[in-house]
């Protein structure tokens, strides 16, 4: 819940910062050439996100950034993901992935369709403690990864800027190691490889809503 907090704080932050910028001055030609950098204030599906931006062409921007799920706000993910129940606990320790990504601007202006390819990592692990007993199950996956996504991106003659955009990532390929030593329990085996699925084969929601500063 306090993450949820600060997460609707920077929006709603971040919203009058723009209205503000609007009022003050108009946007710039979205199609010229600038650079900037960008970070996110709400992004799916890890919510640290730093990128860096070119609009090279009226037609042709890239951009490439890299992303983190921080281990304190990973229960949620975790839920989702199958690695907790009554009795098990899951433990993130890596969820993070770099990409790079080409946007075409069909109407020579604010809006987009783009396409980025990366690399994921994900590495956790599931304890269970029943009594004197404690099992536990591992699990790591590294993931290529495209991401189709449609998008705008304003910028302000201030050099202030806002981009949003929505999109899935799919695998398009992947490694993974599973550690069940012997003995661990059944639902803590299962538990780790639910894990290991959702980091290997699961397509992710994308979702971005950026600020940053753009020179050019």
């Amino acid at each position: 819940m306090e993450l949820r907090r600060w997460a609707v704080l920077g929006v709603l932050l971040a919203g009058e910062w723009a209205r503000s910028e609007a009022l003050r001055a108009p946007e710039d030609d979205p199609a010229r050439f600038r650079v900037g950098i960008n970070l996110g204030v709400l992004t799916l599906p890890r919510p640290l996100l730093i990128e860096g931006y070119a609009r090279v062409h009226p037609y042709i921007g890239v951009a490439g950034n890299w992303s983190y799920f921080p281990k304190f706000a990973s229960d949620a993910l975790l839920n989702w993901a199958g690695a907790q129940s009554d009795t098990t606990k899951g433990e993130l320790n890596d969820f993070s992935a770099w990409e790079v990504a080409l946007r075409v601007y069909p109407f020579r202006g604010t809006f987009y369709v783009g396409c980025g390819f990366g690399h994921q990592n994900l590495d956790g692990q599931v304890t269970e403690k029943m009594g004197g007993f404690t099992g536990v199950a591992s699990g790591h996956v590294e993931s290529w990864v495209v991401t189709p996504r449609i998008g705008w991106q304003w910028v302000w003659r201030s050099g202030f800027a806002i981009g949003v955009d929505l999109g899935v990532q799919v695998t398009v390929s992947h490694s993974d190691t599973l550690v069940v030593p012997p003995g661990t329990p059944p639902d803590v085996e299962h538990d780790a490889r639910d894990l290991v699925h959702f980091g290997a084969e699961v397509p992710l929601p994308v979702l971005s809503f950026r600020i940053g500063y753009h020179f050019g």
